[in-house]
């Protein structure tokens, strides 16, 4: 299991996330469907590093950080995880639920906003799938990180 679902970088993800306030085992689970925890990661449609974030949206939220990255930076750990997090607290804070704001994570927050007013559910079999693959690792990094025990419900 720890081979399927390494737990690389957790000195960082935990500092992000305590930061943020943003619950580590999602995102543990966001970068292992992202980018299996592959800090050099190239999507087809571009996103880069762990945490899979487009140029654009990085360099924008790394304007909204003060900070200045280039295309090279957003392969570093530090930067991936620190822009990731920020995201997603941002996604968080603005949708109010985690599986809406995955789907913004993965589809885009101008697709989610048109659903959720057209009322349409999830139209994108690719973020619906996306969203139950990460739910799947929360739960799997969940008990890797000892905050949910396998035994819980069975005692």
């Amino acid at each position: 299991m720890a081979v399927i679902f390494p737990k690389k970088h957790t000195d960082i993800i935990r500092s992000e996330c305590n930061k943020l306030g943003v619950d580590q085992t999602l995102v543990q689970a966001v970068i292992w469907t992202e980018s299996k925890y592959d800090k050099s990661a190239v999507s087809p449609v571009g996103a880069v590093g762990l945490m899979q974030l487009m140029p654009s949206t990085a360099y924008y939220l790394a304007d909204m950080l003060g900070e200045q990255v280039d295309y090279e930076d957003l392969k570093k750990v530090e930067v991936s995880v620190r822009l990731g997090v920020f995201y997603l607290k941002i996604l968080l804070d603005e949708f109010g639920d985690e599986k809406i704001a995955l789907c913004a994570y993965n589809a885009g927050e101008g697709n989610v906003r048109r659903w959720l007013k057209e009322g349409s559910g999830i139209p994108f079999r690719e973020t619906r799938d996306y969203v139950k693959r990460v739910a799947f690792a929360k739960k799997i990094y969940s008990l890797k990180n000892g905050v949910m025990s396998i035994w819980k419900g069975l005692e």
